[in-house]
């Protein structure tokens, strides 16, 4: 009868030790995720930061918002046949601004 009961003991405790890492294993999962989450977050509002200074960049902000929305759509639905000959036209751009020799257009 009492080994019985040291088996049962064991068992216990090695059920105890299995339910504590397992929830150790969850909270660690849970922390994961929540830190890619809050990185995406961070990563989102970079990009639309950075997607104003580019509209800032390209003199646009004087559009108004449906006709720089309306352009852009545009361009994605335009996109193939376009997508070289913006993005030359976007880097020179580009290059031109960090050299201080904007273009005037």
């Amino acid at each position: 009868m009492m080994r019985t009961n040291h088996f049962h003991d064991r068992i216990q405790r090695a059920t105890q030790q299995l339910a504590q890492l397992q929830a150790r294993e969850l909270l660690a999962t849970q922390r994961r995720e929540s830190k890619a989450k809050e990185q995406a977050k961070r990563d989102e509002a970079r990009r639309r930061a950075r997607i104003g200074e580019l509209a800032f960049l390209a003199r646009a902000e004087a559009l108004e918002d449906a006709e720089l929305v309306g352009a852009l759509r545009m361009h994605l639905q335009n996109r193939n046949k376009l997508r070289e000959q913006a993005s030359d036209l976007g880097a020179a751009w580009l290059l031109a601004i960090s050299l201080g020799t904007e273009a005037s257009t």
